[in-house]
């Protein structure tokens, strides 16, 4: 334990983060652990709300100086490599862990959807203010909602089916009743709870058709996946989530 590196963050409600009382934490090595509202953890920035906004800012920030450094050698490379780059140095960011941007608000799902425009509008040579929707659908792109939608169905289909490790795996029981087999959905009060991958996980996997969760590999799976998802009207994939 690195000492001066060592943050405390209490994640919760404004009422349980209220009757806290102590700063901080003195060690018997002299150095003080502080509570802070904010901490890195593996690359994202978690708040004490959960909300993520400090982590989209970031990332926004991080995306966009890529792009318009893209942009200044976009002349000297073909499109395909020009592709090849922004999946690597922007959309790849722009998946790292998205599963936790499930339950964020919706201005800032926005703001994730502005870095995936910006970038598809640098492959494929469009000005600001162009629309991008075609031009997503060319890339074979899913929008970022969809992508959210797409990380957690297959890191169910993952625990479900054995790839994943035993702490995801031990999240999926079925309930063993009724004509068809349904993940039993743990019951929740609160709003950041109904956010848990043990939660959500379940639920999104239930209501998947049983044409795609009875895929036999992984790589079936994942394609049929995301035609399924390109398909999905945006109330069909609000039907989907809740």
């Amino acid at each position: 334990l690195n000492d001066s590196k060592t943050q405390i963050i209490v994640c919760g409600s404004n009422k349980v983060l209220n009757q806290i009382q102590i700063q901080g934490i003195h060690l018997t090595t002299g150095t003080t652990v502080r509570f802070v509202n904010c901490v890195k953890n593996l690359g994202v920035q978690m708040d004490n709300h959960l909300t993520f906004r400090e982590q989209v800012v970031h990332l926004k920030q991080k995306c966009f100086r890529t792009l318009r450094n893209i942009c200044k050698i976009r002349f000297l490379l073909t499109r395909s490599q020009l592709r090849t780059i922004v999946n690597s140095l922007v959309v790849s960011c722009l998946d790292y862990c998205n599963g936790i941007y499930f339950g964020i608000s919706g201005q800032l799902l926005n703001q994730l959807q502005l870095i995936q425009n910006a970038a598809a509008k640098v492959v494929t040579n469009k000005y600001k203010y162009d629309h991008v929707g075609e031009d997503l659908e060319k890339l074979h792109r899913l929008k970022v909602k969809k992508r959210i939608a797409f990380k957690i169905a297959l890191l169910a289909y993952k625990s479900v089916n054995g790839p994943a490790p035993d702490y995801l795996k031990d999240m999926f029981r079925y309930a063993h009743h009724g004509h068809t087999l349904k993940l039993i959905v743990p019951q929740f009060i609160s709003a950041s709870s109904r956010r848990s991958f043990s939660y959500i996980g379940p639920k999104i996997f239930n209501n998947l058709p049983t044409t795609l969760t009875s895929s036999d590999a992984v790589d079936i799976f994942k394609r049929n996946l995301k035609t399924y998802l390109f398909k999905l009207q945006d109330h069909e994939l609000d039907k989907l989530l809740s």
